[in-house]
């Protein structure tokens, strides 16, 4: 035999044949591997990426406008615009990063993610209707004869996660264990946080600007909704809500301004809120249009 044929010993260390069938369970820690080691999640953590999402937001704000796009973040300054259309991001996001975190076997970061989530993501129903869909869920579980057959998938699912435990260790147990957490957390946060797909939730949420709105009535009688994007020596910069043009206006041309929300996108509070219910207060619905004060034409 040659000294470089390798022996039967060395072919079994090497791992699987090429032609090796596979094997279901491998599955989850090769997703968890792969995720681990993205380049795509690296590059959307890394500055570059931060920047990249910063622009493609500005764009989006700006009705892909790329010179509406520049005077608002020269208006408002480059850091204070980087950061406006970041920040305002990561309650949208955070629930699917937990969800990820979670199924990636990041136990510790997933439930500090989680726990970001209950104090700080708006839902998109209230919590009354987040409570009867988990009613509803667990009747249907424990009704209609099924709760037997229920039980029993419960009761297998246990003592495979036991001989796991026993075979594989404590690391690959908390690894299934985190998976079927993710799976059965996955209708709760379609419900409480839905995808843009299925819902315009995020959609009006990404499109809003990071500034307030506002109501600002001119000299002239002309009333509109834009956002001040800056007020330096007499002159204000104001984009507009509804065409996102940016005008210069005077500082004696502007009479009144009145702070309003646009949309009411985010009229549900997180599942944890610290403000109790009496203390907060509506903000007023922004008018598009200034009240017609002449009478109705009737028309027959």
């Amino acid at each position: 035999m040659s000294r470089h044929e390798p022996t039967d010993s060395n072919r079994r260390t090497k791992g699987p044949a090429l032609g090796r069938s596979w094997q279901a369970n491998q599955l989850t820690p090769d997703v968890t591997r792969r995720l681990s080691r993205s380049a795509t999640i690296a590059l959307l953590l890394s500055p570059a990426g931060i920047l990249i999402v910063s622009v493609i937001r500005l764009l989006i704000i700006a009705n892909y406008n790329t010179t509406t796009a520049l005077a608002i973040a020269s208006s408002g300054g480059y850091v204070n615009t980087l950061f406006g259309t970041v920040v305002p991001l990561i309650p949208i996001i955070l629930p699917y990063v937990a969800l990820v975190l979670l199924f990636s076997d990041r136990v510790i970061l997933a439930l500090l993610a989680l726990l970001a989530v209950a104090f700080a993501s708006p839902t998109a129903v209230s919590r009354t209707a987040a409570a009867l869909f988990i009613s509803q869920g667990w009747h249907s579980v424990t009704s209609g004869g099924w709760h037997l057959v229920y039980l029993l998938l419960a009761g297998l699912v246990a003592l495979l996660l036991l001989a796991e435990l026993a075979a594989q260790g404590y690391s690959a147990f908390f690894t299934t264990l985190s998976s079927i957490a993710c799976i059965a957390l996955i209708p709760l946060f379609l419900l409480l946080y839905p995808l843009p797909s299925s819902n315009t939730f995020y959609a009006a949420q990404i499109r809003q600007l990071w500034l307030p709105a506002e109501e600002i009535t001119l000299n002239s009688g002309q009333i509109f909704v834009g956002y001040l994007l800056s007020d330096d020596q007499g002159w204000a910069v104001v984009l507009k809500a509804d065409s996102r043009t940016i005008y210069y206006y005077h500082s004696a041309q502007i009479v009144n301004r009145q702070i309003c929300e646009i949309g009411k996108t985010s009229a549900n509070g997180p599942l944890i809120s610290l403000v109790p219910s009496g203390q907060k207060q509506p903000t007023p619905s922004c008018r598009a249009k200034p009240p017609n004060t002449t009478p109705p034409i009737r028309t027959h």
